[in-house]
């Protein structure tokens, strides 16, 4: 009994370690792509696509299995010339990209605006264990219509200049009027009924306040044409700096003393006394003829 026992139970745990890995092992597939089936508004130079598996990819024998194992096709089943490439960094991640090399970019034959492509993964593709996909994985997508992108952004872009433009004319106008409103206040003469009238505040209030700027406007001129004066002073017709007359450094406000004055004065009454000794000497021509009276 026990016998028959234990090999039941043995029975059961191989059952389950083989149903363990019969459902734990995943299928070779696809998990992604860029771009997504159905998609539209992508562009149709260097057109790609993006595929992403769920298991490694790339080694020698599965690179010379899935030579043949992919295609790029129009609407009209024309098949273009396309290469695939894999990533040294993901080994799950291929590039299947139109080779623009051999595709003539005008004509029948050349890859079009607005037109829907697919690109085709066989079932046959493999990956680094040999294991095949199964079945055809298809990836429809549509090229973008440059002409109408174009016009929307031209529209886009008048509208925004046209904004700009109507703004700024209009902020200048507005500034415009301002000016001639504060121009036309400030040649107006002062009326002090008028204001009186306007700001509600008495008369004589407003006249002594029309006085205090008076003075401060004609105070202002005052220094302004006195700072001109100064200013027209300081230079000749020619733009050079006009100077009045030779100043001491003191006039600067300088306490230094070079002694240059005191050495000129020691020259000059060294020179004097030379002098008065040559003119005593009679300028070494020997005693003085002068007759005595």
């Amino acid at each position: 009994m026990k016998r028959i026992s234990a090999i039941v139970c043995l029975t059961l745990l191989m059952v389950m370690i083989t149903s363990v890995f019969c459902f734990g092992a995943e299928t070779f597939k696809v998990n992604t792509t860029y771009p997504v089936s159905g998609k539209t508004n992508t562009t149709k130079d260097n057109m790609c696509v993006k595929v992403y598996f769920n298991k490694a990819v790339g080694n020698a024998a599965s690179k010379k299995a899935n030579a043949d194992a992919f295609s790029i096709t129009n609407s009209s089943g024309k098949t273009y010339p396309a290469r695939i490439y894999y990533s040294p960094k993901n080994d799950k991640y291929a590039l299947i990209l139109l080779d623009t090399t051999k595709v003539p970019t005008k004509g029948a034959n050349a890859i079009k605006d607005n037109t829907w492509y697919k690109c085709t993964i066989s079932s046959n593709f493999e990956d680094n264990n040999g294991e095949k996909l199964g079945s055809d994985v298809v990836i429809k997508f549509k090229t973008m219509n440059q002409a109408r992108n174009t016009s929307i952004y031209m529209i886009m872009m008048v509208l925004m200049f046209g904004g700009m433009f109507w703004f700024s004319a209009k902020q200048m106008k507005k500034q415009g009027s301002e000016g001639d409103k504060k121009d036309a206040n400030k040649n107006e003469p002062f009326n002090p009924y008028k204001e009186s009238k306007r700001t509600g505040k008495p008369v004589e209030e407003l006249i002594a306040q029309h006085e205090k700027e008076e003075a401060k406007r004609r105070e202002r001129e005052k220094r302004k044409k006195e700072h001109e004066k100064v200013y027209d002073n300081m230079f000749s017709d020619d733009g050079s700096y006009r100077v009045h007359g030779p100043k001491p450094i003191s006039a600067a406000g300088s306490t230094f003393k070079s002694g240059k004055k005191a050495k000129a004065e020691a020259k000059a009454k060294a020179e004097a006394e030379a002098k008065a000794q040559r003119k005593a000497n009679n300028y070494g021509k020997g005693k003085s003829t002068k007759k005595k009276k």
